[in-house]
């Protein structure tokens, strides 16, 4: 018998208006999952970047992924699209391929927007992170922008580190450029550049460092805003050992500068070709960018050494210059600049720069708070056929990096207070940042690891699967102190580590960030979907309580209750 129904207007209305749900995807360098709503089930990054829309969250779990992270789809402002390291990971995007041969560009998209990147390492490739070259100098065309890249590494690319084209809105934070810029075949390279970028441009607590223009010997720059990049703004910035300037302007205006620290770029030397003398910073196209500048509460210091280095400032503005420090040759106000770890925390005879500069006039409220030991005095390793300078004396230390959970935890920015210091780093030493504890590959986690208590919204400590480790179960991730969490897990005792644990107690799941496991003899053997990670923006390695799909859960099974009892009362209703 056939049964006709109809759904009333109120209950259709009710059932359409169930919000779409953000996905989280989990990749891996090996991973092939057709889908891959969690860690166990990775799938590829080709797949996830081609397929992931706005408001989806793409997690990258560590290792090295020998392709290119092509973005294919944008965000909106409310909604951006975001890839981001999985917590406590250090993936690498790197190539093996000859840079001159491949113009590839690591982390790139050529109509994307409103997309976001966290934690990623990129090595080997033509350039670093980039969006769509638009058609050449002085061009009217506009390219695909607002992104925001932050606790990033581009290094040993043969052209530039970080590249913003002809677009809106580019924010780069606390990242790492370096070793860029060898490659003999193509030119304008620098560690980061803006290329007649529009809008809102910010560029704050990056190091740059040892970036050149083997080409042309003309760019090699730590930062260069160029050809009318208008009113972009560096703060907390350190340069240091780049064959070109540490910053250069050309042909833009209204730039701000302020609580950076300069030290011996210009190392061209006598191969500088245009210009003959870098310097630290160079003004070119003087009477445009100049115009409308704030250059304040920086401390540059130049080689001293002929004719790359003799003059620090080349074309220095006459008005907006305050309360900057400029020197040459060998200085004693950095605690450790040529040391094992090149340290530029200020010395603690640095009179000039401590507590000199000028309050107010765009002074940040935290310092730069980079971990000189990132960075290491050795020949650097480099990829992708990208052979290293004689002159380059530091490397990265993916090794340290690695082993403290991420590049995030290379920077923790401390809070100025009264009148400013002077440079980057404001005076004392760097707050340590501890490791961190990698989530489960199966287990759902709620706060956690050791960076719970630096995770804004951290939900509560790990929760046993009855594991065979101490990190799915035992006592190190049972979500202990460290844990940041508002709510207290309720699931049971963790299992033991020696054997196969009997898993926690079922969680009430009656409040959010209360979700245990099912009782298992392996890691990982929870029945709940893994929850994406806290933000990295604040250093934690944290989860939230749960993914959207969920959290919504409860209200879309009540949907289909009603629409259950509604056709159940139809065909009662027919006989």
């Amino acid at each position: 018998m056939r049964f006709a129904y109809s759904l009333s207007l109120p209950l259709l209305a009710l059932f359409v208006a169930v919000p779409a749900h953000a996905a989280d995807w989990y990749v891996s360098p090996a991973g092939n999952s057709p889908t891959c709503p969690t860690r166990a089930t990775p799938c590829s990054l080709a797949s996830a970047a081609a397929a992931a829309v706005a408001g989806d969250t793409v997690y990258l779990t560590s290792g090295s992924y020998q392709q290119s992270l092509y973005v294919a789809n944008s965000g909106t402002a409310a909604a951006p699209i975001t890839f981001k390291a999985d917590a406590c990971s250090t993936p690498i995007i790197e190539s093996m391929a000859s840079v001159d041969a491949d113009q590839t560009t690591a982390v790139h998209s050529e109509k994307g927007e409103y997309l976001v990147f966290e934690g990623i390492v990129v090595r080997g490739w033509s350039t670093g992170f980039g969006n769509r070259w638009a058609d050449g100098t002085d061009s009217t065309e506009v390219s695909n922008g607002h992104w925001t890249i932050s606790h990033c590494i581009a290094y040993s690319n043969g052209r530039t580190g970080f590249t913003f084209f002809s677009a809106p809105d580019f924010k780069l934070t606390n990242s790492i450029s370096a070793h860029n810029g060898t490659s003999t075949a193509h030119s304008w390279s620098s560690g980061v550049t803006l290329f007649e970028a529009t809008g809102t441009n910010l560029v704050q607590g990056v190091v740059s460092f040892e970036n050149t223009d083997e080409q042309k010997h003309t760019d090699g720059s730590g930062f260069i805003v160029d050809e009318a990049s208008n009113g972009a703004t560096f703060i907390n910035n350190l340069a240091f050992g780049n064959s070109g300037s540490c910053f250069r302007l050309t042909k833009s205006s209204g730039t701000v500068f302020v609580n950076n620290t300069c030290y011996h770029n210009s190392q061209f030397g006598s191969q500088a070709t245009g210009p003959t003398n870098p310097g630290e910073l160079y003004f070119s196209n003087a009477g445009v960018t100049i115009q409308g500048v704030n250059f304040s509460n920086n401390v540059i210091v130049g080689t001293g050494t002929a004719p790359a280095g003799s003059t620090p400032i080349q074309n220095q503005p006459t008005s907006g210059w305050t309360t900057n420090v400029v020197s040459t040759g060998a200085t004693t106000v950095f605690t450790a600049p040529d040391g094992p770890n090149p340290d530029f925390t200020l010395a603690a005879g640095a009179t000039t720069l401590i507590g000199k500069g000028t309050a107010g006039n765009g002074a940040p409220t935290t310092d730069l708070g980079f971990d000189p030991k990132c960075l290491v005095k050795r020949t650097p390793k480099m990829f992708g056929m990208v052979a290293p300078l004689s002159r380059w004396q530091y490397d990265i230390d993916i090794d340290y990096i690695t082993a403290k959970g991420g590049v995030a935890k290379c920077f923790n920015g401390g809070a100025r207070s009264g009148t400013p210091d002077i440079g980057a780093y404001k005076n004392g030493a760097v707050a340590a940042v501890d490791s961190c504890t990698p989530a489960p590959v199966g287990g759902p986690i709620v706060g956690g690891g050791s960076g719970g208590a630096e995770n804004a919204g951290g939900a509560g400590p790990v929760v046993g699967n009855g594991g065979t480790s101490a990190s799915s179960g035992g006592a190190t991730a049972a979500g202990g102190a460290s844990g940041a969490g508002t709510v207290p897990a309720t699931g049971g005792a963790p299992g033991t580590a020696a054997a196969p644990g009997t898993g926690a107690a079922p969680g009430t799941g009656a409040t959010p960030g209360v979700v245990a496991g099912a009782t298992g003899t392996s890691a990982g053997s929870g029945n709940v979907a893994p929850a994406p990670e806290g933000s990295l923006d604040h250093g934690g390695c944290g989860c939230r309580v749960a993914s959207s799909r969920v959290s919504y859960l409860p209200s879309t099974l009540g949907l289909f209750g009603l629409l259950a009892f509604g056709l159940m009362r139809r065909r009662r209703d027919r006989g």
